[in-house]
């Protein structure tokens, strides 16, 4: 429990209005943005939730139903379109995850939130951060999600864990992150925003 207080800690006192995300404020990236979607971004919430499990601070992804027409069987976090009834994203976040694992909102700590990641989906996507408490009863519904998993924090925090490349759209050059572990692979939007919350973890502590 030491280590989730510490995290609590640090999360709620970061400055996150520096959140290194130079590749999406890129003039050519939102002008690419806007002329493939000219009637703007759909607004979009995750949680990216953490868990202690004996100690050790765990992020939990789930893996999308194979059958789905969108990003079949690809790795992400609880989180979905805003509805016109959530009042804000963290209202998103919380029903999303409550529909699609079937944690409640009174067994999660929102401890913060990171500045939102536009996609070339057609999304603008807010990341919600949130602490799992106790051992909350996980069940997922499985017309969206096949499974889930939980992946130690400090997988992510090693550097040599984290994979870059260079992807081609629109004559514009986007930086990719991979993370791959056991049997999953982790990227897209899902890796960047662990990976921006890695850096973000990396600046508070120091």
């Amino acid at each position: 429990m030491k280590a989730l207080h510490k995290l609590i800690e640090i999360f709620s006192n970061a400055d996150h209005s520096l959140l290194g995300e130079n590749i999406f404020r890129n003039k050519l990236v939102h002008s690419a943005l806007e002329k493939r979607f000219p009637k703007g971004l759909k607004a979009a919430a995750i949680l990216l939730p953490i868990i202690d499990i004996d100690g050790s601070l765990e992020v939990l992804l789930t893996k999308r139903s194979s059958h789905l027409t969108a990003h079949a069987g690809e790795i992400c976090f609880p989180g979905g379109s805003s509805e016109k009834d959530d009042t804000d994203v963290s209202m998103t976040a919380l029903r999303e995850t409550k529909e699609e694992i079937g944690v409640k909102e009174s067994d999660i700590k929102i401890i913060g939130k990171m500045p939102p990641v536009p996609t070339f989906t057609g999304y603008i996507i807010h990341p919600v951060v949130g602490v799992l408490l106790g051992s909350p009863e996980i069940s997922i519904d499985r017309s969206e999600v096949e499974s889930y998993f939980t992946v130690p924090l400090t997988f992510f925090m090693n550097h040599k864990n984290k994979k870059e490349s260079l992807w081609k759209t629109n004559d514009i050059q986007l930086p990719i992150v991979e993370y791959k572990y056991q049997n999953h692979r982790i990227w897209g939007a899902t890796a960047m925003i662990i990976s921006l919350f890695c850096d973000r973890l990396r600046g508070a502590v120091k």
